[in-house]
This record gives C-alpha cells, sequence and structure tokens, in this order.
C-alpha cells in the first residue's frame, strides 16, 4: 500500500544523528518499547564471525517487544506522522534514530484496535537513501504491506536495522559509529547499566541473543534505597531518591541522575565518585539518584556548578550523602588502617615518605589482611612483610608480590589493579623515590669533593665505582648508559692517549695547585671514566670524563691539554667520525685566568659547561666546577621534588577546588563527571 509521511518542518532535522553516540539511539528504541507498555524485549545482534571477512563487526541489530503494536488504523497517526507529540502507545520521532545506526530499516507491528476488535499486521521498510536531501519529506512515497488478521494474536512492534554505517561514513560523522558499548562481551553490562531497576524489579525481561539478563549476575544482595530531604537555596523541601546497587565485576562507583522523560525515568547525567580513603574491597557500585519535585534542567546542568549556585548546592549535597553512605561501609578499613599505623611495623611510623605511597601501602596491607590476618594476630611476618611491601612499592616490582609472595587471588589483583589505575600513585611514589635517591648521593657527592675523603672513602677505587654510578649529574641522557665501552679496542685508544697528553704534575707556577692539607685527599690521584650510549642504528655516543684530583686546580694548563686530546681524536684515523665524542673536564677549582677565558666561550650558550665544539661538530669540551655542578642539580632535583609533593597533594585533596564546604579530613573525596554514550 502506498502511504505518505505527515511532517511538521520543524522536526526535520531532528530526525537523524541527533543522539550523542549509536547506543544513544538504541536506547531510544528501547524507550519506545518501554512506552509501548511491553514487558518483554528481545534484542538480536548478528555478530561478525572472527573467521568472517567482513567490513563491520555487526551485521544486522533487531529490536522485538511485546508492547501494544500499533494497528493499521493508527498507522498514520503513530507511525506516518513525524510530528507526533503523543508518544503514548505511538513512537514519536525516536522511531528514526534507527537511521543513527544504519541506512535500511524494517519495522514490522501487530497491533489491536478497540474499536472493531481486530487484530493488524503491518510492514514498513525505510531506506536512508531514500531521504537523501529531500526537504519536504511528505513527498516521499511508503510502500507499506498491511493486513487485517483473523482470530487473536499477541500484539508487537519490531524493528530490524542493517546495512550499518561503515568507516567511510563514519570518520566524518562519528555520531553513526558502532561504540564497544554494543560488543558481544558488554551489551549485556550497557543494558543492565541504562535499565537496573525495570530489571531488577521484574518490570520488564530483556533478552539479548536469547539469554535473558539475570540480575543476580549483575547485582550483590538486594538494593539499598534510602530517600533524603533536600532543601533547595529557596528554602524548598524535596525528597531525594538514592538507588544504591552493588556491582560485580565493577571496581568503580558510578553515579546517575536520572529524570522523567516521557514517562520513562532517564539518565540525564553521569559522574564517577571515588575517595583515597576507600577501603579495597567496597567493589563497584552503581548510585541512581531521582527526584519528583526538582526540575529537569538542574539535572541536566549539573556541570555548571560554578556559575549556578542552585546546582552547587544540590552537587555538595549529593557529595556529603555519597560520603556518608561509603563511611558507613568504610568502618572496617578506617578501623584497620588506625591499628596498622600504631604497628610496631608500620614502615611509617619514624620516617617520612609521600603521602599517596602510604595511602598505597595501607591499602594493599589490608588486602593482604583480609588474606592472611597476620596484624590481628600479631604475626611476626610483619616485621618481614610490611618492608618488603614498602620495598616493592618504592622499585616499581608490585607484580612480584603481589603474584608471587603475598599469592593474592585474581580478585584481589583486579582490586589492586584498579586503585593503580584510577589515581597516579604509581608513578608519583616511583619518581619520588627516584628523586629522594638522588638527592642522597648528590649530598653524599658534595661530602667526597668538599669534606674529609678519607672518612668516607678507603680506596680510590672505591670512589671511582661510586662517580660511575652517578653519571646522570652530567646530564638525564646518562641516567641509563653504560659504565662500559662495547669497543674495546677505543678504549685502548683513548687511554694511551690520555697517558700521552693529560698526565703532568701541577706546579705553582700554573697556578694549578688547590690548598689540601689533608694527606689522605691528598693522595688521591685523577680519575678517567668513560660512558657509552646509544643515540640510533648507526651512531653513538662516548662520554669520556676526567676528574682531576683534589690537589688540582683547571688552569689554561690542563684546558691546553684536553683542546689537544680533542683535537688527536679528530686527527687520528682510528677514532671513527659516527662516534660524538663528549669530553668532560672536572674539577673542585679554576683559577681565575682560565675562568675568564671560559666565561667568554661561554656567551650565548645555554649549557653552562661548554667551552668547546669542532667544525664537524662530533666533538664537544666541557669545562665543570663541581660546586657549580652540585648547585645546579641540587636545585633541579629540590624543583622535582616541590612538583612531586604538589602532585601528592593532589592526590589527596583535589576534590576541594571544587567542594571547599566539604571536610577534607577523611571524607575527602571526588565526583568527577564522565561522558554518557
Amino acid at each position: 500500500m502506498k502511504r505518505k509521511f505527515t511532517t511538521n518542518s520543524r522536526l526535520v532535522n531532528e530526525l537523524f544523528a541527533n543522539y550523542i553516540s549509536t547506543f544513544s539511539a538504541f536506547c531510544e528504541l528501547i524507550n519506545n518499547s518501554i512506552q509501548a507498555k511491553a514487558k518483554n524485549i528481545w534484542i538480536d545482534i548478528d555478530y561478525t564471525s572472527p573467521t568472517e571477512v567482513h567490513p563491520l563487526i555487526i551485521k544486522e541489530i533487531v529490536v522485538k517487544d511485546d508492547g501494544i503494536g500499533v494497528h493499521i488504523n493508527d498507522f498514520e497517526r503513530k507511525i506516518l506522522d513525524i510530528g507526533t507529540s503523543n508518544k503514548e502507545g505511538g513512537k514519536g520521532i525516536g522511531r528514526f534514530a534507527a537511521f543513527q545506526i544504519g541506512k535500511q530499516i524494517r519495522i514490522e507491528t501487530i497491533g489491536f484496535c478497540s474499536n472493531d476488535k481486530t487484530f493488524s499486521k503491518a510492514t514498513l521498510p525505510l531506506s536512508f537513501d531514500k531521504f537523501g536531501n529531500n526537504i519536504n519529506v511528505s513527498e516521499i512515497d511508503v510502500d507499506t504491506q498491511e493486513e487485517v488478521l483473523i482470530g487473536n494474536h499477541e500484539t508487537c512492534y519490531k524493528v530490524s536495522i542493517n546495512n550499518l554505517y561503515d568507516s567511510n561514513v563514519t570518520e566524518n560523522e562519528p555520531k553513526k559509529k558502532i561504540i564497544d558499548k554494543f560488543l558481544e562481551n558488554k551489551i549485556h553490562d550497557s543494558i543492565f547499566e541504562r535499565y537496573p531497576l525495570k530489571i531488577f524489579n521484574k518490570e520488564i525481561n530483556f533478552y539479548i541473543n536469547n539469554k535473558k539478563i539475570d540480575p543476580k549476575d549483575f547485582v550483590v544482595g538486594n538494593p539499598e534505597k534510602r530517600i533524603l530531604p533536600y532543601t533547595d537555596k529557596k528554602g524548598k523541601e524535596h525528597q531525594i531518591l538514592f538507588d544504591a546497587m552493588n556491582i560485580k565485576n565493577v571496581e568503580r562507583i558510578k553515579v546517575f541522575l536520572t529524570t522523567m522523560n516521557a514517562g520513562i525515568q532517564t539518565i540525564a547525567n553521569g559522574f564517577e565518585f571515588d575517595a583515597t580513603w576507600l577501603s579495597p574491597k567496597i567493589g563497584g557500585w552503581f548510585i541512581y539518584i531521582s527526584s519528583d519535585s526538582l526540575p529537569s534542567d538542574m539535572y541536566r546542568n549539573i556541570d555548571l556548578d560554578g556559575l549556578d549556585e542552585n546546582v552547587k548546592h544540590y552537587k555538595d549535597f549529593i557529595k556529603h550523602q555519597l560520603n556518608e553512605f561509603y563511611k558507613i561501609k568504610n568502618r572496617e578499613f578506617d578501623n584497620f588502617t588506625d591499628k596498622l599505623k600504631s604497628d610496631e611495623f608500620y614502615p611509617y611510623r619514624l620516617k617520612t615518605s609521600s603521602q599517596s605511597k602510604v595511602i598505597l601501602f595501607d591499602k594493599l596491607a589490608y588486602l593482604v589482611e583480609d588474606r592472611y590476618n597476620i596484624l590481628n594476630e600479631k604475626n611476626r611476618l610483619r616485621e618481614i612483610v610490611y618492608p618488603l611491601i614498602d620495598r616493592t612499592i618504592s622499585n616499581g616490582e608490585l607484580d612480584s608480590i603481589l603474584k608471587g609472595i603475598l599469592k593474592l587471588n585474581t580478585k584481589m589483583l583486579s582490586k589492586f589493579s584498579d586503585l593503580l589505575e584510577k589515581t597516579e600513585l604509581e608513578h608519583i611514589i616511583e619518581f619520588s623515590d627516584k628523586v629522594a635517591s638522588k638527592i642522597e648521593d648528590i649530598e653524599f657527592l658534595e661530602k667526597l669533593v668538599y669534606s674529609d675523603i678519607s672518612k668516607n672513602v678507603k680506596e680510590r677505587k672505591e670512589l671511582h665505582k661510586f662517580l660511575e654510578k652517578m653519571l646522570w649529574v652530567f646530564g638525564e641522557e646518562y641516567n641509563d648508559s653504560t659504565r662500559l665501552l662495547s669497543d674495546k679496542g677505543l678504549e685502548n685508544n683513548l687511554n694511551q692517549l690520555r697517558d700521552d697528553i693529560l698526565q703532568y704534575k701541577p706546579s705553582k707556577s700554573d697556578d694549578n695547585i688547590a690548598e689540601v692539607t689533608d694527606k689522605p685527599i691528598k693522595s688521591i690521584t685523577d680519575l678517567f671514566m668513560y660512558s657509552e650510549k646509544i643515540l640510533d642504528y648507526n651512531k653513538r655516543e662516548v662520554l669520556i670524563v676526567e676528574l682531576k684530583a683534589p690537589k688540582v686546580k683547571i688552569s689554561p694548563k690542563e684546558i691546553g691539554q684536553v683542546m689537544k686530546y680533542a683535537r688527536e681524536i679528530e686527527k687520528k684515523g682510528f677514532f671513527s667520525k659516527k662516534i660524538n665524542y663528549k669530553i668532560l673536564l672536572v674539577s673542585s677549582e679554576i683559577n681565575s685566568e682560565a675562568e675568564f677565558d671560559i666565561k667568554g666561550r661561554q656567551i650565548g650558550k645555554e649549557n653552562p659547561y661548554f667551552y668547546f665544539e669542532n667544525e664537524d661538530k662530533n666533538i664537544e669540551i666541557w669545562i665543570i666546577k663541581w660546586s657549580d655542578l652540585i648547585e645546579n642539580v641540587k636545585r633541579k632535583l629540590k624543583y622535582m621534588s616541590a612538583i612531586l609533593k604538589t602532585k601528592d597533594v593532589d592526590v589527596q585533596e583535589k576534590a576541594t577546588k571544587d567542594f571547599e564546604e566539604i571536610d577534607f579530613g577523611r571524607t575527602s573525596s571526588t565526583l568527577k563527571k564522565v561522558a554518557l554514550n
């Protein structure tokens, strides 16, 4: 039968790709089924087989319900009138949401007419291409198949979507892309997240590819319901309904603000709630918050709390209620941490550490306690286990302690991994410990250079070994470089050249003798060491460090020697041009004549130690005074340390920016907006 659409032109632009994602468009079809008083909804998705060559992961999506359907007597008004505003028993413009998912739609429905007591069946095929750029939708002819049925039948409404959009379309129109919520391993969770109360209360049965969604597969225990009084900024009282569900296989706490839309409770906004004080055993939750009296705009504009004091007041109320809800559930963890911090083997009783590291330690210790009960039973293993946890957190060896030593089960491992994923703790701890270690190293180096070395170093080779591990002071790029040269021939040539050129006895006439009275220090000789760093597949860099003895000042004589050393490297044929040579001359003092020469060469250079670079730019000479080097490194480390403290505080108190009125002791938490799709 030939029929035509009737339309309110104002609504034409609302027909296609008007939803935030394909899953939201898909849910609009489900909402239509709910509005049609369906008790059962069947979702069939034809997934492409892994062995099948196909441009799409899904070939067809079908949504069918047992709602009231549409009789052919109402077909014009409920299906073909695009401007339909009355959704009760009809489909509104939401029936065209399917065009955001695929190009071909087929609507099949069986409806009952109470006037003439008959059942009818109608089929309507629609193609997106048929609409094209046609502004006047009422000019489009549609072919329907319609018949009056004999006898009684079950009413239904079915939408089949075919010819889903490929990448050629979705690259330019991303809202038409099939998102991950449709995937075979996620579709059940996605549907439950959208319609949890209807599923749990058995108002509607959902079937996905013939498998019924069972709330027991998702929910731990029974949902917790609370009705809480809320007074808005104008003094008006409202009843706020909190529905909380403890969800299996989820580690995040998701908060959904819902509002009524055409008779259906619809998610208007979503958040994730988190707090550093939460027990790792709290698990995942879905919290649904609604109110019959608050305006729907309050829910949709909840992210405008910085601009609207009414919205901010309501958001603070939600945050406070969530804090109170989880503080009760967190008592076991709070009691444990109080006891842990007073334990004689708690690593941070006497030593300071970053708050991020303490948080991580406390949560991991709690998971261990849950399995082994070592604190409650006063097991002496705490003396080994607690320092071991502390050490492995610092060294970034978490996997080994979790799986190998503590043997936490898969569920506990998942909880702990999620804790790391939700915060910056792991990165902060690893980096802060490295910075702390380097600060200790540089302070020790300062003692080696400027204090009584004999008290710290018994033999020259020990000083050599220590400094070889600290080549990072000359630049972070040498942090992981090797202390040995892979080319022994090159090493021998460099050593021989050094013996020929750089051996020189200081004299007073050259003003290159530093005042050293202590005999153990005076007896220390020069040091010579290398580091090799691979630059790319064809090039490497050799760092050559000449450390002058404490008794030697750098004078023009030493500078002349190192310049000759550089010239010989350039001149000798056995030194490859594919190697960059960085020669560092280091001493505790530089005489005035040499200082004058060095400063003149450093004008316009960013490198404070630069002295010379050859024409081929493969040989550089740096001249360094220990005090300047140590001061620069200490300044950088202090800066990094300050940044880490800021990050550390950020992990603890990032909620203060939005919720100044909340008590940020053990109740500090965050309510972060997340995108809905």
